[in-house]
């Protein structure tokens, strides 16, 4: 009978611990479910792609600044905190910028906009009626900048009486030891004065495809028509810092 009755209680034992396992298996199954869930809840929308940890300079009308953007579609879907944006959206694709700089992206429109603020450094030559109007500014700018390279941009030899283009006579007369180039506005042609040709080596006669080094009688014009330009400016490059990124060379 004793032995009987510590077969019967081994076994009640061994169920109640099959439930208590049970038990605990059902529990830690809901805390994960609750967990899960719980997560799934704050992380509530997907987008395509999170980049956070970066300086956004969102030009809203406070020009407020942001450190993390989900972005669905091409589109932004929502600008904040990167805990705020990493709490709220899941992506496959993140990005951590490392606090690098994103600003909106510029529409040009086919204005050359990078060119035309540095074409603010150089004389203003747009809308001027005669090669003697180009002179007067040229010297005017001469005096306000009177190192390196003297660079000018916009004659159009159109809206002068004399519809020709000039030639370098006077500059190398008012500038005979500093070199100048003056590009015309459409960016298709240059004068250049002897200096400026001096430094790329520039001699009559040369052939090149793609563009021209005009002369008259075996003696050259200054003037740069395309590929002749980059004779000047790929020399020119080397001296002066500004006329390389004026050109892009």
């Amino acid at each position: 009978m004793l032995l009987k009755a510590i077969k019967e209680q081994r076994i009640q034992l061994n169920s109640t611990l099959k439930e208590v396992e049970i038990s605990v298996a059902i529990r830690i199954a809901c805390l994960t479910f609750v967990m899960v869930c719980s997560l799934a809840c704050r992380q509530t929308s997907g987008v395509d792609l999170i980049i956070f940890n970066a300086k956004i300079y969102t030009v809203d009308s406070a020009f407020s600044i942001a450190e993390a953007i989900a972005v669905k579609d091409g589109k932004f879907e929502a600008v904040g905190a990167s805990a705020e944006i990493t709490a709220k959206y899941f992506a496959k694709e993140k990005v951590n910028a490392n606090g690098q700089i994103i600003y909106p992206g510029f529409i040009d429109a086919h204005a050359h906009f990078y060119r035309y603020g540095l074409g603010l450094q150089t004389a203003d030559l747009t809308g001027t009626t005669s090669w003697e109007e180009i002179i007067s500014k040229l010297q005017s700018f001469a005096l306000q900048n009177a190192d390196g390279w003297l660079i000018g941009r916009g004659w159009d030899q159109n809206d002068w009486a004399v519809k020709e283009f000039p030639s370098k006579e006077k500059l190398d007369q008012l500038f005979p030891d500093r070199p100048v180039i003056l590009t015309r506005v459409d960016g298709h042609a240059s004068i250049a004065n002897q200096q400026a040709l001096n430094i790329a080596g520039v001699k009559a006669g040369v052939q090149l495809t793609g563009g021209t080094v005009e002369t008259k009688n075996g003696i050259l014009t200054g003037i740069l028509i395309d590929n002749g330009e980059g004779l000047v400016w790929g020399i020119g490059a080397k001296y002066c810092k500004f006329a390389s990124s004026f050109f892009n060379l």
